[in-house]
C-alpha cells in the first residue's frame, strides 16, 4: 500500500475523473459550473501533492515499472497545469457545445492521467499502453467537432498514423526484449552494456523508435498530419494537444533514448552514445529538416490555426537540438522551452478561439483590423506568437539562445546556422499574421464589451510566462536538476 502514496497525483486525477462521470450520470441537467469546480479541485489537489512529492526523493515503484523522480514530477506539473487551463477555457468558447462540455472535460482528465503515466513509465509495456491510452483519447478530442468535416478528417488521420507509430514502437520493444530479456529500460541498459546489439539491428531498432516518437512530437517525416490536426480539431483541443501530446512524446523520448541508447560520459552531466550507431547524427539532420519545413510552410498558410501548427512543427525541430547534444544544459533548455510553450500555445489558441467565435473564420485575411476591435486580446496574441518563435525580448528567446548555444558547444555549427535561419523565417510568418491583425485599421463594427473573465485568463498566462523569463536561471537550474533520473 505504501507504493500508492508515490502515485497519488495519478490517483487524484483518476478519482476526479470518476466524480465527473458519476456527476453527469447521476444528475440530470448537471450544471457545467459544478463540473468545472470538481475538476479544478481535483487537479489542484494533484498539483500540490506533486509539489510535496519532491520531498520523497527518486524512487522506483511497482518493481521498477514506474519512476518517481524529478523528471516525472516536472512533467506532471506541466500536464496538471495544462489540464486546468484547458478546462477553465472550454466554458468560454462556442466551439464546444454546452451540452457536451462534461464529456470534453472527462476526456481532458483522461488524457492528463495518461500523460502522467507516460512521463513516469520505466517499463516499456506500461509506456506503450500509456501512450496508446493517450492517443486513443486524443482521437476523440480531435473529432469532438463532429459537425466539422475537417475535424473528422483530423481524427481519421490521427488514428491511421497513430496505429502505424504504435506498431513500430511495439516491434522495436520486441527486438530489444528478445536481445536483453528485460522489459525495464534500466535492465535493457545493463544488458546492452554487457552485450551490445549488432550495428544493423541497432539501426533498425532506433529507426522504428524514432519514427514512432516523431509522430508523437510532430517531427519530420511524421509531421504531415500535425497541421491538419491543428486546423481541423476544435481550437481548445488544438491547444491541449499541441502542448500535452508533444510534451508526453518528449518525456518518453528523453527517458527512453538517454537510458537505453546512452551511457555516462567522462564529464559530469554529459552522456555518450551506446552502441555502434551514432543516432545523434540522425537527430541532427531531422532537427534541421523539421525546423526548415515548419518555418517555410508556415509562411504560406492562409489559415491562422494551420500557420500556428507549422510553427509548432518548427519548434519541435528546435527542441530536438536539446536532446541530440547529450548534455544536461541542452535537455534543460528543452524542458524550459516546454514551459514557455505551455503558456504561449495555450494563449495563442485561446485568443484564436475567441476570434473564431466572433467572425466564424480563422483565415488570415478575415482577421484584418481585429486589433481595432479587440485591442487587449490581439496584443496578447501577437506577444504570444513572437515569444513562441523566440524573438527578443520575450522569454522564448532565452530558450532558443540556450538551445543554439548548446549546439554550438557540441561543434554542430551547420545546425546552429540552420536554426538561426529558421528563427528568421518563423518570425516573418508571425509578422505576416500580426500585420493583418494590426494593419488595415477599420472602425469597430459594433461596440466592444470587455469581458473580465477573458482578460483575467490571459493575465494568468502572461504573468507566469513573464516570470519564467525573469527567473530563467532558476527554471533552467530546476529543469537540469530533474535529470538525475538517468542512473540511480
Amino acid at each position: 500500500m505504501k507504493e500508492f502514496v508515490y502515485i497519488m497525483p495519478e490517483i487524484l486525477i483518476a478519482v476526479t475523473l470518476a466524480f465527473v462521470i458519476a456527476s453527469e450520470i447521476a444528475h440530470e441537467g448537471e450544471q457545467f459550473r459544478l463540473i468545472t469546480a470538481i475538476s479544478l479541485l481535483g487537479l489542484g489537489s494533484a498539483f500540490f501533492y506533486t509539489l510535496y512529492s519532491y520531498r520523497l526523493g527518486p524512487t522506483p515503484v511497482f518493481d521498477g515499472g514506474l519512476c518517481l523522480d524529478g523528471f516525472s514530477l516536472f512533467f506532471k506539473l506541466i500536464f496538471i497545469i495544462l489540464a486546468a487551463l484547458s478546462i477553465s477555457a472550454v466554458g468560454q468558447t462556442k466551439e464546444i457545445n454546452a451540452g457536451r462540455r462534461t464529456e470534453y472535460v472527462a476526456l481532458v482528465l483522461a488524457s492528463s492521467l495518461a500523460m502522467c503515466l507516460v512521463a513516469s513509465a520505466a517499463d516499456v509495456i506500461l509506456a506503450y499502453l500509456s501512450l496508446l491510452f493517450l492517443n486513443v483519447v486524443s482521437y476523440f478530442l480531435a473529432a469532438f467537432g463532429r459537425r466539422s468535416i475537417l475535424s473528422t478528417e483530423a481524427a481519421v488521420k490521427y488514428l491511421a498514423f497513430g496505429a502505424v507509430a504504435g506498431a513500430l514502437l511495439l516491434y522495436a520493444i520486441a527486438i530489444l526484449f528478445a536481445h536483453t530479456q528485460s522489459l525495464n529500460i534500466y535492465g535493457m541498459h545493463k544488458a546492452l552494456l554487457v552485450r551490445p546489439l549488432p550495428p544493423q539491428v541497432m539501426l533498425v531498432v532506433f529507426s522504428f523508435i524514432f519514427l514512432s516518437m516523431s509522430f508523437q512530437i510532430g517531427a519530420f517525416p511524421m509531421y504531415l498530419i500535425f497541421p491538419d490536426i491543428m486546423e481541423g480539431a476544435p481550437t481548445p483541443t488544438a491547444a491541449f494537444l499541441s502542448v500535452g501530446a508533444r510534451a508526453a512524446g518528449f518525456a518518453l523520448a528523453i527517458r527512453f533514448l538517454t537510458v537505453v541508447f546512452t551511457q555516462p560520459g567522462l564529464a559530469e552531466g554529459r552522456w555518450e552514445v551506446l552502441g555502434g550507431i551514432d543516432w545523434t547524427q540522425i537527430f541532427s539532420v531531422v532537427s534541421g529538416l523539421t525546423m526548415m519545413v515548419g518555418s517555410l510552410l508556415a509562411m504560406k498558410q492562409e489559415s491562422a490555426k494551420r500557420l500556428v501548427g507549422y510553427l509548432v512543427v518548427a519548434e519541435t525541430g528546435f527542441m530536438m537540438m536539446g536532446l541530440l547534444v547529450l548534455d544536461q544544459v541542452g535537455i534543460a533548455a528543452l524542458l524550459y522551452n516546454l514551459v514557455i510553450q505551455l503558456f504561449t500555445l495555450t494563449g495563442i489558441f485561446y485568443v484564436l478561439a475567441y476570434l473564431f467565435d466572433e467572425i466564424r473564420s480563422d483565415r488570415i485575411h478575415d482577421l484584418r483590423g481585429m486589433l481595432s476591435r479587440d485591442v487587449f486580446e490581439c496584443v496578447c496574441l501577437i506577444g504570444f506568437l513572437f515569444c513562441l518563435v523566440g524573438s527578443p525580448p520575450f522569454p522564448g528567446f532565452i530558450g532558443k539562445f540556450t538551445l543554439i548555444g548548446s549546439v554550438i558547444g557540441s561543434g554542430r555549427y551547420p545546425l546552429a546556422l540552420v536554426s538561426v535561419f529558421a528563427m528568421v523565417l518563423s518570425s516573418v510568418a508571425v509578422a505576416r499574421l500580426s500585420y493583418h491583425l494590426v494593419g488595415d485599421y477599420k472602425k469597430p463594427s459594433r461596440p466592444v464589451v470587455p469581458r473580465l473573465a477573458r482578460r483575467v485568463y490571459l493575465g494568468v498566462l502572461v504573468v507566469p510566462m513573464t516570470l519564467a523569463g525573469i527567473f530563467a536561471g532558476l527554471v533552467l537550474k530546476g529543469a537540469g536538476e530533474s535529470l538525475g533520473f538517468i542512473f540511480w
